[in-house]
């Protein structure tokens, strides 16, 4: 031994040795690995608890309601429970709802969050946010949504999974009255909060958009209007630094009206935006780009007759770390319409539709499609009695076979009703145009689908993009290896 350590050479030669014996087992080892995660059959579970959160009301003495469904599981499994409470620490929460398939109401306390200096967070719940919680089989597939009725106004918006991030795209203007971001914490720590903007002419922030602390159970209003008035159009991404919010984007118009913006899907290059509707007034798309590369986007009108050819919507040009915005006036002027975005870097979209008397207004936006499997389905909520109701259901790719359940209050269900969406058209189908009722909108073939729901009231509009509403969702795929556990 003492030989070969003193032999500089033998030692360099037990060396090689060594290396070569942990190479061989390490490709050993690696054949004996099972294949990549994305090569697997995916493995579902069942949603088995679920939060929403629904913002304060806006609108003063106007209505609101949280109304909520989750679908009985196919199995026939029931139990479980899901109530509502203001997002305040000692909030006692409302009578649990225990039978899933059932549609659930719940009204908010009275009172408007703008009116409290404080933002809110009266005694009573009044002016706070409405948190949802759902366990067992009222979690798996759970929609809910809120709605406010006023005198010729109505909005309606998703109650949100708390998030890290979330994306809208919006009108700007000095036609704004208000632009205000609504941030709700239900966890028991802290969440901090930054909000970057970017508008026609670049990336735009100030010291109030940077470091926003929401303390536990707590909730913060930020206007955004001295950042947007002097842009047509911009994007807001809101992400936490520490912590989880939900968050809701309220938009007020010098005209009167005023609606919920609805989140829109993260940077991508290609979106597809439902729920459009036809008729007179302005329609805008908004297209930003959060990239340092100039970019040039493609525009798609997918009507009931097809694909309305558009000279002006071909290869519009966005900034870098900027937006735009283009109108859809002329192909969409009396018919409704999905849009289609494809872009050469990632882009966020969204679309404004005014009144044509400039009173109202609705916004719509890019949401995940309906595609057979986990995320076949989709939940309009119940809507207010007084209101009309219409399903807005697109297809730019394939054609789609598609069945919608009408719910009544009582939960019993109606006939089902199957509808053919043609490739590349976007489809209202003839449903009863009360208020009152649950849809289920189910993917059954083809697709995939994209779909909204249209709210009316004394002529004002609110839109509501309806996303997958899965009860089972796919596990994070992982490998028998150090890195299943080391990133």
């Amino acid at each position: 031994m003492k030989l070969i350590i003193e032999n500089r050479f033998a030692l360099l030669g037990l060396v090689v040795v060594a290396l070569a014996a942990l190479f061989g087992v390490a490709q050993l080892s690696l054949t004996a690995l099972p294949a990549p995660a994305e090569e697997a059959e995916p493995v579902l579970t069942r949603v088995e608890s679920a939060a929403r959160v629904c913002p304060p009301p806006q609108g003063g003495d106007a209505e609101a309601r949280v109304a909520a469904f989750a679908p009985e599981g196919d199995d026939g499994e029931n139990g479980g429970a899901l109530a509502a409470a203001p997002n305040l620490p000692d909030a006692v929460p409302s009578e649990p709802l225990q039978e899933a398939g059932r549609p659930w109401l719940y009204e908010p306390p009275a009172g408007d969050a703008q009116e409290d200096e404080d933002g809110g967070d009266g005694e009573d719940g009044s002016g706070s946010a409405t948190v949802v919680r759902a366990e067992g089989a009222l979690a798996a597939g759970l929609e809910a949504a809120q709605t406010t009725v006023g005198d010729s106004s109505v909005s309606e918006i998703r109650c949100a999974e708390p998030t890290s991030s979330v994306w809208f795209a919006a009108p700007g203007g000095d036609q704004l009255e208000d632009l205000r971001l609504h941030l709700s914490n239900i966890d028991e720590t802290p969440a901090t909060v930054n909000v970057d903007l970017y508008a026609t002419d670049g990336p735009s922030f100030s010291e109030e958009t940077r470091g926003i602390t929401v303390d536990p159970r707590g909730q913060v209003d930020l206007s955004l209007i001295p950042l947007v008035e002097t842009t047509n159009a911009v994007a807001v991404h809101v992400r936490t630094n520490a912590g989880r919010a939900a968050v809701g984007l309220f938009a007020e118009h010098e005209g009167g009206g005023a609606d919920w913006v609805p989140s829109t899907a993260a940077p991508a290059t290609r979106h597809v935006i439902p729920g459009v509707q036809g008729g007179g007034g302005n329609k805008r798309l908004v297209i930003a780009t959060p990239g340092d590369e100039p970019t040039t986007a493609d525009v798609r009108l997918i009507t009931p007759e097809g694909e309305a050819e558009e000279e002006a919507l071909a290869s519009v040009d966005v900034p870098p770390a900027a937006s735009t915005r283009v109108s859809l006036e002329g192909p969409l002027d009396s018919r409704p319409g999905t849009v289609v975005v494809e872009a050469d870097h990632p882009v966020v979209v969204g679309v404004a539709m005014d009144r044509s008397d400039g009173d109202d207004t609705a916004y719509t936006a890019a949401t995940a499609p309906l595609a057979v499997g986990p995320d076949a389905r989709a939940v309009a909520p119940p809507a207010p009695r007084d209101t009309g109701t219409a399903l807005l259901l697109g297809a730019p790719e394939e054609a789609v076979e598609v069945r919608l359940t009408p719910v009544a209050s009582d939960g019993e269900r109606g006939e089902a009703l199957s509808v053919t969406v043609e490739a590349g058209t976007t489809v209202v189908p003839e449903t009863d145009p009360g208020g009152g009722t649950t849809w289920i909108v189910e993917a059954v073939g083809g697709g995939p689908l994209h779909a909204a729901r249209a709210l009316t009231a004394d002529g004002a509009l609110s839109v509501l993009p309806l996303p997958p509403a899965p009860a089972e969702v796919p596990l994070p795929g992982v490998v028998d290896s150090l890195t299943s556990v080391v990133p």
